[in-house]
């Protein structure tokens, strides 16, 4: 019998550490990933509460890392010392720029850590190659707001985009998944959620930041393969059974095109799987 395919997650929702009660809503609101951030979504006077907060991590059944505080901060170290005595072997880094950080990381925390990095500064997105490649991250994530703050310029969909084809070439030479798009502010407007989940998409993002549990189902659903896209795959990968070249809906396909329409039908298993 031939093993699952490992799933990899799509829609990871931000939670407030300071908001236990709403750890077990957000593991169940179809997210497929979980953060709990130390970070951005907690006041400063709030911090070493929302750290004593962190245990019940250990109770949520989807894959869970902690977003902790920047290194240049002043609750780092007590976030990581908070993350190696609970056990806990995921973290969100934010503002990640070097390699030599992550190997930090994992003498504290220990060789089976698992890093998300988080792009969000000039020279973060001009080292992600070596990001991508360390042997503890195991995905790329773009923070545009503070990209763009750093940079001191406005965020643009043309910075998103130059941004995000970057991450995407340093993910895949890495051998790592595509690298996750950051959070929408539209909560209400699907229609404008939606839009950005495409552009991401023809950006080379293979999945996007949640901040709201309503956005978990719909960005899911705008990063997996349509009916009509399946359909082309299937089609392509029963045609080219015997090896041979040939036309398929008027097209000729050939290996490249062989190997997209069987990634397409790989990620639709995997949607199935989850019962998307």
């Amino acid at each position: 019998m031939t093993a699952p395919e490992p799933h990899v997650p799509v829609a990871p929702l931000f939670v407030p550490a300071d908001r236990p009660e709403r750890f077990e809503k957000a593991d169940r609101s179809g997210a497929d990933a979980v953060i709990i951030d130390l970070e951005d979504a907690v006041a400063p006077a709030a911090k070493d509460g929302a750290r004593s907060n962190l245990h019940y991590a250990l109770t949520l059944r989807n894959p869970t890392f902690i977003r902790v505080n920047s290194e240049d901060s002043n609750w780092y170290n007590a976030d990581l010392a908070a993350v190696r005595a609970l056990g806990l072997r995921r973290i969100c880094l934010p503002k990640a720029e070097s390699a030599a950080t992550l190997d930090a990381i994992v003498q504290t925390l220990g060789e089976d850590i698992e890093i998300l990095a988080l792009i969000e500064t000039a020279r973060g997105l001009e080292t992600a190659a070596a990001l991508a490649g360390h042997s503890h991250v195991v995905r790329l994530a773009f923070g545009p707001a503070d990209f763009a703050l750093d940079l001191g310029v406005a965020a643009s969909e043309a910075l998103k985009a130059h941004a995000l084809m970057r991450l995407a070439v340093a993910s895949r030479a890495a051998g790592k998944p595509l690298p996750f798009d950051g959070p929408s502010f539209e909560v209400a407007d699907t229609t404008k959620l939606f839009s950005e989940c495409q552009q991401a998409l023809a950006h080379g993002a293979g999945g996007k930041l949640c901040i709201h549990p309503a956005q978990t189902s719909h960005i899911i659903s705008a990063f997996q393969p349509s009916a009509e896209q399946l359909g082309w795959a299937q089609r392509v990968v029963d045609a080219a059974q015997d090896g041979a070249a040939r036309l398929v809906d008027g097209k000729m396909i050939d290996a490249p095109i062989i190997a997209q329409a069987q990634a397409l039908l790989l990620r639709g298993r995997q949607q199935s799987s989850k019962g998307v």
